[in-house]
C-alpha cells in the first residue's frame, strides 16, 4: 500500500501534468505560455516528491509528522495557478482538476488529509471565482463537491482503516513497531544540529510469561492493556508510546536537553508500577525493567538506537529487575555474546546437542541404588561441556526451558528404556522440572508420551520438583501433583528447606520423597543448628511415611551420621559423582563385584 512508503503518493503527482496537457489537447483555445509553464511547475514538484521518497525511506512518516502543510500549500498553489489561467473554454473546465488532489490524498493519507485538501481545493475555487466571476457553473460547482466528499467519506476511511491496521496495535490502540522505527527516524532527522537529544526507553514485563502460563493468555491480554493505561498517565504530551510486541514496550522522548529527563520517565514509571492491578478478582503485582538509550550517543540511525536499548534493559534484568539502566558500550559486549547464545541455545535444542549425566543415589543402610538423578550439560560447540549455571537461567529468560525440559525427560527415559532392556538392576530415574515447565498444562500428556513412546513404565520414572516452584501456587500445584501420582509417577520435593513451605502447605502434596538441600548437609558436622534442622526433618519425614534424600553428601562422617538418624537416601560426590550412561554402567559393575549395588 502506497501510504506504507510515500512513493505512491509522490508517483502519483505526475497525474497532475498529464491531465493539464490531455486538457490542453481537448481544448480549442492554443495553449498559452502560463498554461506551459504552470505544468512543468506540477511537472516539477512530482519530481520534487519523487527524490524525497527516495531519499527518505519513510516519507509518509516525513509527511504526517513534519511538513504537511508544506505539501498541502504547493499542491493548493499549483490548483489555484490552474483555476486562474485564461487558456480554458467551455469543453474543458478545469474544476475536475480538484478530484485528483483529493482522491490522491484520500488514498494515501486518510479522511482527514484528504479535508484538508477539500478545505484548499475550496479556498482556490473562491480566489478563481473572485478575480474572474461566474468562472465555473454552479452545476458543476456541486457535482465535483459531491464527488470531492463521496472521496473523502469512502475512500479516506477505507484508508484510515487501513493504517490503523499498519501503524496501530490492536490490543492496546498504542502506535506498533512499524510507526516507532518511522517516528524515530524522523525525529532524529529533526534533531540534528539542534543541539538536542532524543531519549529512547525499551519496557519489559517481568515474569509476564508467569502471568500468561497460570492465568491464561486472556487475561494476560488484559494485563498488557492495564499496563499500557497506567504508563499513558506519567508520560508528556510529546512522547511517542508504541508496543513492540508481547510484553515490550518503547518511549520515544523528542528533542530532550539532558538524559536527566529520561531517567524522569523511567523513574515516573517505575513508581506507578508498584500498585497492583485488578486481575480476575485478585491483586496482581508485575515489575518493570527498562534500557535507556540516547541519540545521537549510543545511536545513529533507529535500530542501533533500540539494539543498544534492549541490551541496557537486560541489563536491568540481570540487576534484579524491576529498575532502569542507561546504555553503556561496557554492557555492549555481554549483550552481544547474551545474544549469541540465546541464538546457540535455539540451535542446540534443534541438533540434540544436550547430554546427560546421572549422579546415583544409595540406601545407606544396603548400599543399593534406588536412583539416579538426570543431570543436563551442553556440548556447547565453542565453549566445551557446560555446567547449568551456565545455559538455564537464559533458557528461563527466554521460555526455552520448557522445549529443553521435554528434551531432558525424553534423553532420561530412552536411557532407562535401554537399561532395562540390558538387565540393569531396578532404579528409578530421577529427572528436575523447571518451575515454569511445572505450570505447562499439558505436562502430564507430554509425561505419558514420552513414557509411551519408550515402552517404559511410570514406575521407573521420579519427578523433582523445587520447594519454591511448589509454593508459587499452592492450589495449582497440588492439583498438578494429584495428576501425576495417578499416573504412578514418583514425586520428590528438591532443595526442602530453603523455601518458604509450612506443614499446612506440605500435607496437601501428595509427595512421596523429601530432598534436604545441601547447604544443611554441609554443616551437619560442625554447625548444631544444622544438624538439629537435618535431625528434625528425617523424623518429620518419617512421622509423614515419606523418604528423605540427603543431597550433597562429601564425607565419610556426614554418611555415616545421616545412617545414624535413619535417612533413606543418599546422594553426593561421596557415593558418586555425576557419570554419564557409559560411566554409570561401570560404576554399577564395580559396586557389584564389591557385593553393594
Amino acid at each position: 500500500m502506497g501510504f506504507k512508503s510515500g512513493k505512491t503518493f509522490s508517483i502519483s503527482h505526475f497525474l497532475i501534468p498529464l491531465l493539464l496537457v490531455g486538457l490542453s489537447a481537448l481544448s480549442s483555445v492554443a495553449p498559452g505560455l502560463l498554461l506551459v509553464t504552470v505544468t512543468f511547475i506540477s511537472l516539477g514538484w512530482a519530481f520534487v516528491l519523487v527524490w524525497l521518497s527516495f531519499k527518505h525511506p519513510r516519507t509518509h512518516a516525513f509527511i504526517r509528522w513534519n511538513d504537511y502543510a508544506l505539501f498541502l500549500f504547493v499542491d493548493f498553489a499549483v490548483l489555484t495557478l490552474i483555476f486562474l489561467l485564461p487558456d480554458w473554454d467551455a469543453l474543458t473546465s478545469p474544476i475536475w482538476m480538484i478530484l485528483p488532489y483529493i482522491l490522491l490524498y484520500a488514498s494515501e493519507l486518510g479522511s482527514r488529509y484528504a479535508l484538508y485538501m477539500s478545505g484548499c481545493s475550496l479556498a482556490a475555487l473562491l480566489i478563481a471565482n473572485g478575480s474572474q466571476k461566474d468562472l465555473f457553473p454552479h452545476r458543476e460547482l456541486l457535482i465535483a463537491a459531491l464527488l470531492g466528499a463521496a472521496m473523502v467519506y469512502f475512500v479516506g476511511r477505507r484508508t484510515d482503516s487501513l493504517q490503523k491496521l499498519a501503524y496501530r496495535d490492536p490490543l492496546t490502540g498504542l502506535y506498533n513497531r512499524s510507526m516507532f522505527v518511522d517516528q524515530l527516524a524522523v525525529s532524529a532527522e529533526a534533531v540534528n544540529g539542534k543541539g538536542m537529544q532524543l531519549g529512547l526507553l525499551f519496557l519489559d514485563l517481568d515474569q509476564f510469561k508467569y502471568v500468561n502460563d497460570t492465568m491464561g493468555h486472556s487475561l494476560g491480554d488484559s494485563l498488557l492493556t492495564m499496563v499500557a493505561g497506567r504508563i499513558k498517565q506519567v508520560l508528556p504530551d510529546d512522547a511517542l508510546f508504541a508496543r513492540m510486541g508481547g510484553d515490550e514496550f518503547t518511549i520515544l522522548l523528542p528533542e530532550i536537553k539532558h538524559t536527566d529527563r529520561a531517567a524522569e520517565i523511567a523513574e515516573a514509571i517505575l513508581h506507578v508500577m508498584r500498585q497492583s492491578f485488578p486481575l480476575n478478582h485478585q491483586e496482581i503485582f508485575v515489575t518493570m525493567s527498562i534500557g535507556i538509550s540516547v541519540y545521537p550517543e549510543d545511536g545513529a540511525d533507529p535500530e542501533a538506537l533500540m539494539k543498544n536499548a534492549d541490551t541496557a534493559m537486560y541489563r536491568a534484568k540481570e540487576q534484579g529487575r524491576n529498575n532502569y539502566q542507561f546504555y553503556s558500550p561496557v554492557i555492549d559486549s555481554h549483550g552481544h555474546r547474551r545474544l549469541k547464545m540465546e541464538t546457540m541455545l535455539r540451535h542446540a535444542l534443534e541438533r540434540e546437542e544436550f547430554l546427560l549425566l546421572y549422579q546415583p543415589r544409595l540406601d545407606p543402610r544396603t548400599g543399593e541404588l534406588v536412583c539416579v538423578e538426570a543431570l543436563v550439560r551442553w556440548i556447547h560447540p565453542e565453549f566445551g561441556l557446560l555446567p547449568p549455571s551456565e545455559f538455564i537461567p537464559l533458557a528461563e529468560d527466554t521460555g526455552l526451558i520448557v522445549p529443553l525440559g521435554e528434551q531432558v525427560l525424553r534423553l532420561a527415559c530412552k536411557q532407562r528404556s535401554r537399561w532395562v532392556a540390558q538387565g540393569f538392576p531396578e532404579f528409578n530415574v530421577s529427572v528436575n522440572l523447571s518451575a515454569r515447565q511445572f505450570r505447562q498444562t499439558d505436562l502430564p500428556e507430554t509425561i505419558a508420551k514420552v513414557l509411551k513412546e519408550f515402552g517404559l513404565g511410570p514406575e521407573w520414572l521420579e519427578l523433582e520438583i523445587t520447594e519454591t516452584a511448589a509454593m508459587q501456587d499452592v492450589h495449582f500445584a497440588a492439583l498438578m501433583m494429584r495428576v501425576l501420582k495417578e499416573m504412578d509417577l514418583r514425586i520428590a520435593i528438591d532443595d526442602f528447606g530453603t523455601g518458604y513451605s509450612s506443614l499446612n502447605y506440605l500435607k496437601r502434596f501428595p509427595i512421596d520423597v523429601i530432598k534436604i538441600d545441601r547447604s544443611f548437609i554441609k554443616g551437619i558436622e560442625q554447625e548444631p543448628d544444622d544438624a538439629a534442622i537435618v535431625h528434625a526433618i528425617i523424623a518429620m519425614a518419617q512421622t509423614m511415611k515419606l523418604q528423605v534424600t540427603a543431597e550433597g553428601v562429601e564425607t565419610p562422617e556426614q554418611y555415616e551420621y545421616l545412617k545414624m538418624l535413619g535417612c533413606d537416601e543418599i546422594q553426593g560426590f561421596y557415593v558418586g559423582q555425576p557419570m554419564n550412561a557409559q560411566q554409570l554402567g561401570e560404576w554399577l559393575s564395580r559396586m557389584s563385584e564389591l557385593g553393594i549395588a
